[in-house]
């Protein structure tokens, strides 16, 4: 797995579940890992980290158990 990677998504995941806001570099990472949203969900996570807006407890899991781990498992091949 690419070290990079797995930081930056730990990161992310260290950030969230300290409710805190994503800011530089883990935030760029972070929208990158949303794509271009195509649905309202993913849009309003988006929206939420850019203003650095709490997630929801649903979103966080979405972003962490789901699209952080969906990352992580592509790095890993």
């Amino acid at each position: 797995m690419d070290k990079s990677i797995s930081t930056k998504c730990g990161h992310v995941t260290r950030r969230l579940k300290n409710n805190e806001p994503l800011t530089g570099k883990v935030l760029e990472f972070a929208l990158s890992v949303i794509g271009e949203p195509k649905d309202e969900l993913l849009s309003g996570m988006a929206r939420k980290l850019k203003i650095g807006e709490e997630l929801s407890e649903y979103e966080a899991h979405i972003m962490v158990d789901v699209l952080l781990l969906h990352v992580r498992l592509g790095c890993s091949s």
